[in-house]
């Protein structure tokens, strides 16, 4: 016997209501580390970098390490409070009004982060049934770098966001082979690579895929028709020339050519270049592939990965859904063209692959909770269980932001250290309390030569950027190693780290550093680190 399935407008609304329920979720802690002019989350796009851009007029050779789409966007957001300090009556450099601008930047993120879960649904609807693709939505609403990043002005969310509707396109031509899709397609995967450069690789298996499919699609129309001829087929060739055409467009190559190669020479050669973290062999490569494994079980927590991974092996053991194994083509070609030749797989880099298991684990639990009537709430009462534990693991990166220790730090410094004291930071910025209302200098290569010539008063320093970080008899690791062990004279007069209750994550695996090596690579160990003061020891 089989249950009743819920109608079409009852599932609708459940969506409605996850959608909500995301956003409450992902607003928790969007005031994280603000008001300030560098904000905590690492890599943040921060306003300075957009005013800069806009007071070059994205020309003149102007280039940033991230390619210019989001630029464009935020700028347009931004433009009423530009407009404002034009006439003279507000300044974007003034404290409260570039923390204005923070804020717009991250109910972007915000915004755009709703928007993949639509994006989610309505694809699910288009690879399987209505029920399969809400539980898909919900899939991807509760991961650690989808709650993280949709409340910072990381790039992340805005790139997976055009990604994601690529993907819809992608879906769509394949099932109906419509001009429309193609175009649609080649528009937002040139705005996806337009606003984070690694999105190039989703396309390179991708695009010879749809046109392998196209082939097969002429030739039983008209089995004389040859590969050569469907690659001039005008759907082929208008959706290329709209992707190239956007693409040039977007990064502004006849007013800004230079900027282009520069930033081309940022990524492939330059600053901005990614450090490989394993070694170009067979052994390299499989321990990189266990990593991406074990990043796919942070973000998602032992149970809701494991479904994850169990719908997928499903699904290959099925093959029951070609167009929902079709998605693996791009994760496939991402993680060969991009995650394969940096040798990096952070685990905001695999952030697209969490959003595809998604669908397979939608699709293994709406088949789990449809099969039959039998044990009916022993199954929705196991899977409302799953969810609700993933929930509290989930959610305890906003409890981390809530509960950061640098407000309890903040609140030691302003009533002990005095308008006449000298404070060294000693790290990057983003990793310590905001020192912007105190007499102080943050250096992320902090010497015992810088402080002899600084002679602060007081010394702090985060565990997010400590000893760990350098290879020793290095300057950096003599400092910090002699700083942690009282060797400088200065001694430590206050040290804190938050510990709220609800925290559900592993932090001896998120924390754990030894130079380049870690076990988790991400930014969730910058998220409330130890923070620790030294003051200067009487003479």
């Amino acid at each position: 016997m089989k249950i009743a399935v819920p109608s079409k407008a009852f599932v609708n609304g459940a969506f409605c209501g996850l959608v909500i329920f995301s956003l409450l979720i992902n607003l928790w802690g969007i005031n994280w580390g603000l008001p300030s002019f560098n904000g905590w989350a690492a890599d943040e796009l921060t306003p300075i970098r957009v005013l800069e851009a806009v007071e070059q007029g994205f020309a003149n050779g102007w280039h940033y390490k991230y390619p210019p789409f989001h630029f464009y966007i935020l700028t347009v957001f931004y433009s009423p409070v530009l407009l404002l300090h034009k006439l003279g009556v507000v300044n974007v450099y003034s404290l409260p009004t570039y923390t204005f601008l923070f804020y717009i930047g991250r109910i972007l993120s915000l915004i755009l982060a709703a928007g993949i879960l639509g994006i989610v649904y309505k694809l699910g609807q288009e690879l399987y049934d209505q029920q399969s693709a809400f539980f898909a939505a919900v899939i991807a609403s509760l991961n650690l770098p989808f709650i993280y990043y949709a409340k910072t002005i990381n790039l992340d969310i805005p790139y997976l966001f055009w990604f994601m509707l690529s993907l819809f396109f992608y879906i769509r031509i394949l099932k109906a082979q419509k001009t429309r899709d193609y175009v649609l397609f080649a528009a937002t995967a040139a705005i996806a690579v337009a606003t984070k450069d690694q999105a190039y690789a989703f396309y390179i298996l991708t695009s010879g895929f749809i046109v392998w499919q196209h082939y097969r699609y002429l030739q039983q129309r008209d089995p004389a028709v040859t590969l050569k001829t469907a690659l001039k087929d005008r759907k082929i060739l208008l959706s290329l020339a709209v992707g190239l055409a956007l693409f040039l467009a977007i990064h502004n190559v006849i007013f800004n050519l230079n900027g282009f190669f520069a930033h081309v020479n940022d990524i492939t050669s330059g600053g901005a270049t990614i450090s490989p973290r394993f070694e170009r062999s067979l052994s390299g490569h499989l321990i990189m592939f266990w990593q991406s494994l074990r990043h796919i079980r942070v973000s998602f927590g032992w149970l809701l990965s494991g479904l994850c991974i169990l719908g997928l092996l499903k699904a290959f053991w099925q093959r029951k859904h070609y167009y929902l194994l079709c998605l693996l083509i791009p994760i496939v070609s991402y993680y060969l063209f991009f995650v394969s030749i940096v040798m990096y797989n952070a685990l905001r880099f695999l952030f697209p692959v969490y959003l595809i298991l998604a669908f397979f684990g939608g699709k293994l639990i709406g088949d789990f909770l449809s099969q039959s009537a039998q044990l009916v709430r022993v199954k929705s009462l196991s899977i409302i269980a799953v969810f609700i534990y993933t929930f509290f693991y989930t959610t305890s990166v906003n409890v981390l932001i809530t509960h950061d220790s640098r407000y309890i730090v903040e609140q030691w410094m302003t009533k002990t250290i005095t308008s006449n004291d000298f404070i060294l930071g000693a790290g990057d910025a983003k990793y310590l309390p905001r020192l912007e209302k105190f007499s102080s200098e943050s250096l992320k290569r902090p010497t015992l030569e810088t402080l002899k010539q600084k002679d602060p008063d007081y010394i702090i320093g985060t565990s997010a950027y400590d000893s760990r970080r350098f290879e020793a008899n290095t300057p950096e690791y003599e400092f910090l190693s002699q700083l942690e062990t009282e060797e400088i004279g200065y001694d430590l007069v206050f040290q804190y780290k938050a510990k709220p209750q609800w925290d559900l994550l592993n932090h001896q695996e998120l924390g754990y550093r030894h130079i380049n090596r870690m076990y988790v690579y991400s930014n969730f160990d910058k998220i409330n680190p130890e923070i620790t003061i030294y003051q200067k020891r009487s003479q």
